[in-house]
């Protein structure tokens, strides 16, 4: 509750105001005159140098009617009193009802404030030190003022007392964090300001003087703030497309008045006062109907937009666009595609990764994200469809340009020469003569098989094979159709050459295949407790060869060279798999242009000695191979691989070779046929008879064709498309060569 004192209807108690000490504090007459409404205060005439400060406190206590106490927890406070003298200079006159407050402003300049503890009749005023150890003290005697009646404890620099003050338009935080910064507040006073968010208010703690000026200062701060009506403009376009300039003018926009407030700069333009403002936010929309842009903004900043526009809205002669494409002349866009992702992936690793080290190192760098590359393939005309940005263009097309370049080809010549020897021979006898007994009779019985005859079981006809080769000699029995004693003595030769000449013509560093088989069939069955199914399946034998040249300098080449040669061997058996021999070759070697490589010494001997017999008879000398049999096999086989590679520079030695090739053909299949393949194919046109000699040393006549001479028929274009005509003659140049 708020202590109100009328000091006008104190009476005085002496007149004048002094005239006998007061208990044992003898207070100076004179000191203190009556004026009516007036007090005066006079110190001049004190011949000790001034009032003290226990003797001024008396004073106000006899004149304003207050009751007054010291605090006594502050050590030696009496003494300071006492010691402390009141120094003015002059006469001073003071109102009545101002005595408390002149007071209040005398004791603070000393060091002393007051501190009003209990409410009406039961009111103490405590004099103590203005010291941080006493804020608790003050601060929890402190009296709440409503903020009307602030502005009356203005000239009390002795009181301490809070205050809210609501707001209407200002926020609390921000205007109580502007107010510390303006103001400031003494860590002595302890005097503060605190927002009261949720309730819209700043709370003020502090001595009389100090709210005071605060509470004025934010009402003066608190009021509405001014409204400034945006400004709207349509602009037509003549050159630049609406939807495009838009989004750039909104962030060129955006850039320029970044940090910067639009109340400072109509404050700077229109000398407005200052007040918290809203800033009006910049709208740039596209209408496509007419090409315009519709804009909303600031007026302050309208003309630096419209200049923007205006800049912008140019002719260009030569439009840059961030999408390309390239057409690949010689490479595959295919074969392409996954190197070129994982270059691109690596190269923005690696720039990400030296970005985020200079990011850590303090560097500067810009906000602004690059536009990454992105590559597409068109596998139909065999092209790049690239996004990238002019810069990032101009090196993505330097690096195409040089690695799409026409690579030398290599023809590849080759023999492969297979030589094998299969000798066998056989010499056997062999005797069966049985007699089937009669009734109870016994009789013995003996033969020998040496593999030369067959027959259903024993006693039956034994019968040499009628498809056995060499000869076969016997003794016929014609009472039981037997053959007691056979001779079969054969041998066998066989001798192949087998001549395969394959050329193939591949690109540098690609690799070739070469595959000649031959496929056999053999019966297969399986067996299941229902039934037996029976099938067909097929083994395959033959050459295959896998040749990969890398053309390096000075015109070597290094062949990378995979051969394998199977075959198939003699096979009885209708049910199993025939037997297959294979033989391979695997090698890397360097050689001069045009060199002919010979890889050989695959050698196969094989030599089989086979004997049966009777025991110890088949070993007597000279007749023992009249009781047994003899076999000899020998199978040798030589393979030879021939190579030569030619490197092709140009179409027009390709164009020769296919030229001889063709002739080679037409001599051996006929003219007719080859045209089949090349119905422009001719051996006389143009006609030049040459002499050539035959292998017997005669002269012959023939014929030289001058075709390969004339002008490359194969011709294409590479590089980036620029319009559609390009495109257009592309692909009709595609079409025409049968691309």
């Amino acid at each position: 509750m708020l202590l109100t004192i009328s000091l006008g209807l104190v009476p005085l108690l002496f007149q004048p105001v002094f005239q006998d000490p007061v208990g044992d504090l003898e207070v100076p007459e004179s000191v203190l005159q009556d004026d009516g409404d007036y007090y005066t205060l006079d110190l001049s005439e004190l011949d000790d140098g001034g009032l003290t400060l226990r003797q001024f406190i008396k004073i106000c206590q006899v004149n304003t009617g207050l009751n007054f106490t010291l605090d006594e927890t502050s050590t030696g406070i009496r003494a300071k009193l006492d010691g402390r003298k009141l120094l003015l200079y002059g006469r001073k006159k003071i109102k009545r009802e101002d005595f408390y407050s002149f007071f209040q402003i005398m004791m603070k300049i000393h060091g002393f404030v007051c501190v009003q503890q209990g409410s009406g009749d039961l009111a103490v005023i405590v004099i103590t030190e203005q010291l941080a150890s006493n804020i608790v003290l003050i601060k929890s005697n402190a009296q709440y003022v409503d903020v009307e009646n602030v502005p009356e404890f203005a000239d009390q620099p002795g009181t301490y007392l809070f205050t809210t003050v609501p707001l209407k338009y200002a926020d609390p935080t921000d205007l109580g964090t502007k107010l510390r910064t303006a103001i400031g507040t003494t860590s002595g006073d302890n005097s503060a300001f605190m927002d009261l968010g949720q309730e819209r208010a700043l709370l003020i703690q502090g001595y009389g003087p100090f709210v005071a000026a605060s509470v004025r200062m934010v009402q003066i701060l608190d009021r509405k703030p001014e409204f400034i009506k945006p400004e709207f403009r349509k602009v037509r376009l003549r050159e630049a497309s609406a939807e495009e300039l838009a989004e750039l003018l909104a962030e060129l926009v955006e850039n320029m008045t970044e940090g910067t407030s639009s109340s400072n700069s109509r404050n700077n333009s229109r000398n407005r006062q200052p007040q918290v403002q809203t800033r009006i936010a910049t709208n740039i929309v596209s209408y496509p109907q007419d090409n315009s842009l519709l804009i909303t903004a600031d007026p302050d900043i309208m003309e630096a937009i419209l200049d923007l526009v205006a800049q912008l809205d140019t002719k260009v002669e030569e439009p840059q666009s961030n999408y390309h494409v390239y057409v690949l002349q010689y490479l595959s866009a295919a074969d392409l595609d996954e190197s070129i992702t994982q270059f691109i992936q690596a190269t923005e690793q690696e720039r990400e990764r030296v970005d985020r080290n200079a990011g850590g190192g303090g560097s500067s760098r810009t906000n602004t994200q690059e536009q990454k590359i992105i590559v597409e393939i068109h596998e139909e005309t065999n092209s790049l469809l690239v996004t990238a940005t002019r810069t990032k263009w101009a090196e993505f097309k330097a690096m195409l340009d040089t690695l799409d370049r026409r690579q030398s080809q290599v023809l590849i010549e080759t023999a492969l020469i297979e030589v094998s020897s299969d000798f066998s021979k056989e010499i056997g006898l062999e005797y069966a003569n049985l007699e089937t007994p009669n009734g109870d009779t016994q009789r013995g019985f003996g033969y020998t098989s040496t593999g030369i005859t067959t027959s259903s079981g024993i006693g039956d006809a034994r019968l040499p094979s009628p498809t056995a080769a060499g000869l076969t000699l016997g003794i016929f029995d014609g009472e039981d159709l037997g053959i007691p004693i056979i001779l079969q003595m054969a041998q066998s030769r066989t001798d192949s050459n087998i001549l395969s000449v394959p050329s193939v013509l591949v690109s540098n560093n690609k690799m070739a295949t070469v595959t000649s088989e031959d496929r056999v069939p053999y019966q297969t069955s399986n067996a299941t407790q229902a039934s037996v199914s029976t099938g067909v399946e097929w083994s395959e034998a033959g050459i295959s060869l896998n040749i990969t040249p890398s053309i390096s300098a000075h015109k070597y080449l290094r062949l990378a060279i995979n051969l394998e040669v199977s075959s198939f061997r003699p096979n009885e058996s209708t049910t199993l798999p025939p037997s297959i021999i294979s033989r391979s070759i695997q090698t890397s070697v360097d050689l001069p242009d045009g060199a002919t490589m010979w890889l050989g010494g695959i050698v196969r001997n094989d030599i089989t000695d086979g004997e049966s017999g009777i025991p110890y008879l088949s070993d007597i000398p000279v007749i023992g191979g009249l009781f047994g049999s003899t076999s000899k096999n020998n199978v040798k086989t030589t393979l030879f691989f021939f190579c030569t590679p030619r490197i092709m520079e140009d179409f027009d030695e390709l164009n020769d070779i296919s030229q001889q090739g063709k002739s080679r053909a037409a001599e051996t299949i006929g003219l007719d046929r080859v045209r089949i393949i090349d119905p422009e194919f001719s051996m006389n046109s143009p006609v030049d008879v040459i002499l050539d000699q035959d292998d017997n040393g005669e002269v012959e006549m023939g014929t030289l064709n001058l075709a390969g001479f004339a002008a490359p028929t194969y011709s294409t274009t590479g590089g980036e498309l620029k319009d559609s005509s390009a495109v257009e003659a592309t692909r009709e140049a595609a079409v025409k060569e049968g691309r």
